[in-house]
């Protein structure tokens, strides 16, 4: 299973955390697994253009940000992933989690 941890405060964004594989199908034909690696790679791209003060650290099935920009635009993406990734809960809840911390 794929387990999506974030925290927030009130108004901000503070972190993200996914790990884990969704077993959905095979190895290389996953379409959880898939969806969320395009989300996360996006995301994490968005991020890097943004040159704001994020922390992005990648592993092998997990992926970590910390938000340390307090920037509006930040957020606004955090708020975006975090639509798509439950979105994904929504349908496929055996494979993926999204929980606050």
């Amino acid at each position: 299973m794929i387990k999506a941890l974030y925290e927030a405060s009130e108004d901000h964004y503070l972190s993200l955390d996914v790990s884990g594989h969704a077993e959905f199908g095979e190895y290389g034909k996953d379409l959880v697994c898939a969806s969320v690696s395009s989300i996360m790679f996006g995301f994490m791209n968005a991020l890097d253009a943004l040159n704001e003060d994020t922390v992005i650290e990648q592993f092998e099935n997990r992926i970590t940000i910390e938000n340390h920009s307090g920037s509006k635009e930040v957020d606004d993406y955090f708020e975006l992933v975090m639509m798509q990734l439950k979105t994904l809960e929504e349908s496929y809840g055996d494979f993926i989690r999204v929980e606050r911390k």
